[in-house]
């Protein structure tokens, strides 16, 4: 094993844990920390308020390293011989809908943060149905499914890939 495919493989190791601790991370706040923070009486609690804060920093850190690590790794295989249309278009679509995902993340945050601002100037505007719809809307229901379309388009990416090295 040379240096190289030790550095691929640490690369490879990084950019898997940080999609799949950014996808299960927002499946646990969707099914936990969501119906959570929805109660009346712990809204306002310092321990939602210290979980959604580290979940932020968590996810930060996912999108960090999920660009770094997939730029080096669609450097590597597309400077690979053998690597055919389908993989190109699969990975273009693959990077399409995770910048779609890094961009949702921070509307939702300003969302979040307009949302929590109407709720502090007047807790009577906390049950009316623009801040219904808005929160029914939230966008992290699409980012989760989104998620798991582009784990699914990465062990596609595997096999595409492993299929060309079998035909090269």
């Amino acid at each position: 094993m040379t240096i190289k495919d030790i550095f691929m493989l640490v690369v490879t190791w990084l950019h898997a844990i940080s999609a799949v601790t950014w996808v299960g991370g927002s499946i646990f706040y969707l099914l936990v920390l969501r119906p959570f923070s929805s109660d009346y009486e712990n809204r306002d609690s310092t321990t939602g308020l210290n979980l959604a804060s580290t979940f932020q920093n968590i996810v930060n850190t996912c999108i960090i390293t999920l660009i770094a690590t997939g730029v080096v790794l669609a450097t590597d295989r597309l400077t690979q011989d053998g690597v055919g249309s389908p993989y190109v278009i699969t990975l273009g679509f693959k990077a399409i809908l995770s910048i779609w995902m890094f961009i949702q993340v921070e509307s939702q945050r300003r969302q979040s943060r307009a949302l929590e601002t109407m709720r502090t100037k007047d807790p009577a505007k906390r049950l009316n149905i623009f801040t219904q719809t808005i929160q029914s809307l939230s966008g992290y229901n699409a980012i989760v499914i989104v998620g798991i379309i582009v784990l699914f388009l990465s062990d596609i990416l595997d096999l595409l890939f492993e299929k060309s090295l079998g035909n090269g």
